[in-house]
């Protein structure tokens, strides 16, 4: 099958990416998908860290049509405040969007955290 465009998320649009795959939680920066025509399965590069680290990683990951249609879609939000928690196993991935607002709403005074759901 022929290439028939590359398509990036790039790090100003994919900033509050928090990904979870294969038991590993990562804070992504940026994204790169080889976008290939009539494709079930595609090649994603997520440049990330391990929550517990600050080194930046090259991450290869499978992703299915319907995650990469809600990457784009976050990106094309370009909103600050909107924090997507994407998570991949193996062909399957699930995802939701939060407020970095209302999550920081939900920390108590002692940094407890009151309610996330």
């Amino acid at each position: 099958m022929p290439v028939r465009e590359h398509s990036e998320v790039k790090s100003e649009n994919a900033r509050n990416v928090i990904l979870s795959y294969g038991d590993t939680v990562y804070f992504v920066n940026k994204v790169n998908v080889q976008f290939r025509e009539d494709a079930d399965m595609l090649k994603a590069v997520f440049h990330a860290r391990k929550a517990k680290d600050e080194q930046f990683q090259n991450l290869e990951v499978e992703i299915s049509q319907a995650a990469y249609n809600m990457l784009i879609e976050y990106a094309k939000l370009d909103n600050f405040d909107l924090i997507l928690v994407l998570r991949i196993e193996g062909n399957e991935s699930k995802w939701c969007l939060m407020s970095e607002e209302w999550v920081k709403k939900q920390v108590g005074e002692n940094g407890k955290v009151c309610y996330i759901v």
